[in-house]
């Protein structure tokens, strides 16, 4: 259980603290008991703060839920799939490593509690699933796509649609990661995993290159 804070702080550092400390409380407690048996008081207590400076930063139950999960997304999801920058792009490389980080977050089980947290949820909190494809696969399409318009434009490839493209390359490289992830099977061996990427890589450039 998270420690409780004996002192709150009066000053914005300290806000931020106390804001920090509560979102992490909420996941510890979302996470062991689920979201209906995790209460404010409850939260409140074992984050050592009053209700009320919890009702400050946080505008209901469901309103830390949302909070939480968009905090969570940024810390648990993929890492940045690629950066714009104007050097050479060696596609093939630029494909592989791409695709590894996109699918490393399913090979991490730290984010399986939240990612179940979101789908027990989603269908009573719509903005809980909203918040989740934004930050998540939202995200990881964007950056796709950035990298693919690039590409496009350096005459590295050849794509009528870029949103669907993106789409298409996630979902090749991910093949069922997800589902083994979601069914706590395991990650699959190395040599599978590495041909789950070089296979997506080679089916994505034939039909695009």
């Amino acid at each position: 259980m998270p420690r409780p804070r004996k002192r709150e702080a009066t000053d914005e550092a300290g806000e931020n603290c106390k804001y920090r400390l509560i979102l992490e409380t909420a996941r510890e407690l979302f996470l062991q008991r689920g979201f209906d048996a995790a209460s404010m008081d409850t939260i409140a207590r074992e984050a050592g703060v009053s209700k009320a400076t919890l009702y400050v930063h946080f505008a209901s139950k469901d309103d830390l839920l949302i909070k939480m999960v968009d905090d969570a997304c940024g810390k648990l999801g993929p890492q940045a799939l690629w950066r714009p920058h104007d050097g050479p792009i060696d596609l093939e490389p630029a494909l592989r490593q791409i695709a590894r980080s996109y699918t490393a977050f399913f090979l991490d089980n730290r984010g399986l509690g939240l990612h179940r947290l979101i789908m027990m949820n989603g269908g009573r909190f719509p903005r809980i699933a909203e918040t989740f494809m934004r930050a998540g696969p939202g995200r990881c399409e964007d950056e796709m796509a950035v990298f693919l318009e690039t590409a496009v434009a350096r005459g590295l490839l050849r794509i009528p649609d870029i949103r669907l493209a993106a789409v298409q390359f996630l979902s090749l490289v991910q093949g069922r990661l997800q589902l083994r992830w979601e069914l706590s099977l395991g990650p699959p061996a190395a040599a599978e995993y590495e041909a789950l990427i070089e296979g997506g890589v080679r089916v994505f450039l034939a039909a695009y290159r």
